[in-house]
Order: C-alpha cells, then structure tokens, then sequence
C-alpha cells in the first residue's frame, strides 16, 4: 500500500468521500432504511479484509466465528467487546517499525478517560472521516457549501492560534485560549460553519452574553467531544441564535459517527455506510428503545481497525423500522460515584440531581471521599437567594438518589461558586472528578 501516494491524494479522496457520503444521505432523507442496504454493503466489504488481520483473526477463531457469520451491525456482537487497553497495547506492540508508518496520519485521543493514546490511520481514512464531518453540517439543511464556505474549528486543545486548510477553508484556533481571544477571533473569522467542543463553544457565548456582543450567525455550529447539556444549549442559541445549533457524536478512535439537527434535537442520525453502532449489556426501557454500553465498529478504517470497541459512554438506542438512532447520551460510563460498600453511582445520577436547574452555566462534582460531594457551579448574575434555592435543590436530590447521610451511597455536600470553569489541559471540562481510589 503507497501511503505517501494516498497522503498526497488526500484532497481527493476528501472530494470523493464527500459526494459518496452525501449521495447516500439523499437517498436516506427519503427513505431512511437505505442506511440499512448501505451498511450491509460496506460490511460485506469491511469483514474479509478485517479478517486476514492477525489481532482479529484470533478475537474470531476465540469466538468460533468466521467472516460469513457477520452480514449485519448486530452481528458484530459475536465478537468479544474491543476495551480501551487491548487496542492500546495492539497499537503498542506494532509501534516498533517507525518507517512503516512515516506517512500514515497520527493524532492522539484527549485523555479524558485517563491515559492519552498515540493514534495511527491511513490518509484515506482520515480524509474519510473528515468528509463525515462535513456531511454532520449537510445534514441541516441549512445551505452549507463545504467547497465555498468558511469553516471555523475549536477542537484542538493544542493548535497554532490559526491554520488554513490547503482544500479547505479550515481555520483553527486553540479551544484553550481565553474567552476573549476565541470570541474576538469568532467574530473575525465569520464562518459559515463553527464547529468544536461544547466547552469552547460555550466558552464564546458566555463571553458574548456577559459583554454585550453580538456575535456573528453562521448556517450552523456544530459541538462535538463532549455531551450537550440543556443549560449549554440554551446559552449557545441565545448568544449565537436559534436553529443553528446541533450536536455532533463521535470519539477519536472511531471519527464522528451520528449528529442529531438543529430542528430534531438529541435524535442523532447514525453514518450507518461508515459505521456500526450497538449497545452491550442493554436494558430495554421500551418498546423499540434500549439503554447500554455503547460499543462501535468503524467500516472506513483500515489501518488498526476498530471493531466492537467498547467507546465508554451510556447511550439510549432508539430503533426504527430496523434503523438505529442515537436518542440519548448519558454520559462516560468510567465516570463514577464510588460509595463505601463497593458499589459505584454512575454519572446519570449526578445528571439527575441536576435536573430541573436552568440558570447555571457549568457544574463540575468532585469526589474526595466516599461521603463527601463538592459541587462547583459557574454561574453569573445569580442573587444570594437564587443560590441558595439551587443548593437546597441539590440537597435534596442528593438526599433522594443517594439516600440518608448514614447509608452506604449517602453523601454530605459542599459548594462552590465561580464565573467560569476554565478547561481542562484537554480543552474540555471534566464534569465528575473522583479522587477516591
């Protein structure tokens, strides 16, 4: 395989990706069960060349399978789930030869789950990945035009402060810089795309809100990376305007794989042409609608393929007319509560005592004893009594989710308020940081 050649040909395998992605989203906005006939193609591709790929011949031999034995994204379950560590430690182990890789693309996951992994893909694929990107904003409907249009990225926590595109017009800035430099940068730039992290784009309204400036509509602005909260929501169309705003899923294992409109919010369309998507250990909460482990195959990488990969988030699968759709994002599964019996809370407990809070910016709960909660809240313009109500709100969610002070799950809480919750080194914000080992 010519790496070097398809690194040069990197514009136009974008090109490409885009006018076969798109052409597929056309014919799914009719009729969306043609997802399900794309996918089953791309599967009948993906399989045998995954197979003759020694790490996944043994995971389908263990599993008393073969390439026959998976023709559909529900098959891929046959194989054992795919954690975070045996994918690391296969990267690792073939990380020896350095030539091999020289023209191969390489990037590193965020490290938001704790160990930050160096991640290799071929140039097509990644051009891949970037023409599904583009597709999230063809999905609005919204006039976007990714060849003439200005494209504006926060997603980067460590990027020059900008950087054009040689295809493109990407322009990049750091999603850790202050607000204000984001904000003034925004406005300059004026795309007709935004897209990044929800902190940084929420980093820019507030500043905008708080300052009085009007900031600068674009057809759409896309958050990514981190789960889109109510409160986010809210203060991003205020300061950026109504029926721009959607949200982007995807992880850096796999690329963006699903984005819900801004008309039809927190139901995610899943790129089932380029991606499988089930959930393990699921619990159906109703007809049609199961709650699990998110687990995920990529059809469009090759080079250190992801398959039945366990991406560490809870969602809610929403099945219709035999086509899956994202309806709920409940958050990182390894994000948890330990209590002093053994047991742990997962973090749609803390969403829970949260609910109901319209008012708050950001909140971040930090865990440094088995009893103990520490809720920071980032809110402005708030009366003393206005805060207070809040955590008596909290108090008493606590009090219902956790039960009494006494009881094993039982948890004392404390406060703090700020302005802001500046981002983490990741240029994201870790909303549950616990500290007990």
């Amino acid at each position: 395989m010519n790496f070097l050649l398809q690194r040069k040909l990197r514009s136009f395998y974008i090109l490409y990706y885009l006018v076969k992605f798109n052409g597929v989203l056309k014919r799914a906005k009719k009729d969306p069960t043609a997802w399900i006939a794309a996918q089953n193609k791309s599967i009948r591709k993906f399989v045998p060349f995954v197979y003759q790929i020694p790490f996944y011949r043994k995971r389908f031999d263990e599993a008393g399978i073969g390439p026959d034995d998976i023709q559909t994204r529900e098959d891929f379950t046959k194989l054992p789930p795919l954690t975070k560590k045996e994918y690391r430690d296969w990267i690792l182990s073939e990380m020896g030869d350095e030539k091999r890789f020289k023209y191969w693309a390489k990037r590193r996951t965020t490290g938001s789950t704790g160990t930050p992994l160096d991640l290799l893909a071929w140039p097509k694929d990644n051009a891949a990945e970037i023409a599904n990107l583009f597709r999230c904003a063809l999905l609005q409907d919204a006039g976007f035009n990714p060849f003439f249009d200005t494209v504006f990225c926060t997603m980067v926590a460590r990027s020059p402060k900008t950087k054009k595109r040689r295809f493109l017009n990407n322009i990049k800035m750091s999603s850790i810089l202050p607000p204000e430099e984001l904000c003034a940068g925004y406005n300059e730039i004026k795309p007709d795309f935004y897209y990044g992290n929800k902190t940084a784009i929420l980093s820019i309204a507030r500043y905008a809100l708080e300052h009085g400036i009007e900031l600068h509509r674009p057809k759409c602005v896309g958050s990514i990376s981190e789960v889109l909260d109510d409160n986010a929501r809210r203060i991003i169309n205020e300061a950026f305007g109504e029926g721009v705003l959607f949200d982007i899923f995807g992880c850096s294992e796999t690329g963006n794989f699903a984005a819900d409109r801004a008309s039809e919010p927190k139901k995610h369309v899943i790129w089932n042409d380029t991606h499988a998507v089930n959930v393990v250990d699921a619990q159906e909460v109703r007809p049609g609608v199961f709650l699990g482990k998110l687990s995920m195959t990529s059809l469009i990488h090759h080079g250190f393929p992801v398959v039945n990969y366990l991406v560490g988030d809870t969602v809610e699968l929403t099945v219709e007319n035999g086509v899956p759709y994202i309806t709920g994002a409940v958050g990182r599964s390894n994000d948890t509560i330990k209590n002093s019996d053994g047991t742990v809370s997962e973090w749609m407990h803390v969403s829970s005592v949260m609910h109901g809070i319209n008012d708050i910016a950001q909140f971040r709960v930090i865990q440094n004893s088995y009893s103990e909660l520490t809720f920071v809240i980032a809110a402005t313009n708030l009366s003393e009594e206005r805060k207070r109500e809040i955590e008596e709100h909290i108090r008493a969610n606590t009090l219902r989710f956790f039960g009494p002070l006494d009881s094993p799950k039982g948890k004392k809480v404390a406060f703090e308020w700020t302005d802001r919750i500046p981002p983490d080194p990741t240029g994201k914000i870790r909303m549950l940081i616990s500290n007990v080992q």
